[in-house]
């Protein structure tokens, strides 16, 4: 992928590093909870990638979220978002107190208990395993990034300059 040449990564660029490259890596060393916290805050962003507004447009995050879950995720988890439940339980939840709602229980596979049990209700809370979540995470990014280059999603600025803070 080419780098931009300002001092800005172009949105292509920013969904690659940030998101695929910098939060795998987050789920792999073992980083789930802002893993998650980071999936959940940039399900958003995607979704902002689907509409013609602004990219910081007001009022728009449950719209968004929820676009992204129902046109970039895998189907199973557009029917856990009906009447915008992930929204609420995750995302906003990750968003405002940095923890999941009662509802939510986050986990790794490492967890033996229900480390092999995403997406599943157990005991009335939704199960989701990181290394799952970050997969379908993963496509959905994927999913985008294919729209952009194939000209059916519009690429929006983006400023990061803060990137080249991070180790490559």
């Amino acid at each position: 992928m080419k780098q931009s040449t300002e001092n800005n990564l172009s949105s292509k660029e920013f969904i690659q590093k940030v998101f695929i490259e910098e939060t795998g890596r987050l789920v792999e060393d073992g980083f789930y909870h802002f893993a998650f916290v980071i999936m959940a805050q940039a399900l958003e962003v995607l979704g902002s990638f689907l509409d013609s507004k602004p990219l910081k447009a007001r009022d728009q995050s449950k719209l968004r979220f929820s676009h992204a879950i129902n046109r970039l995720m895998p189907v199973k988890y557009t029917k856990l978002n009906n009447n915008h439940i992930l929204y609420d339980q995750l995302r906003a939840s990750l968003a405002h107190t940095f923890t999941s709602s009662r509802q939510i229980y986050l986990t790794a596979k490492e967890n033996l208990e229900y480390g092999n049990k995403h997406l599943q209700e157990i005991d009335e809370k939704l199960i989701l395993v990181a290394e799952d979540f970050y997969a379908d995470f993963k496509k959905a990014c994927e999913r985008l990034l294919d729209g952009m280059n194939k000209g059916i999603i519009t690429e929006r600025k983006i400023s990061s300059e803060f990137y080249y803070t991070y180790k490559q």
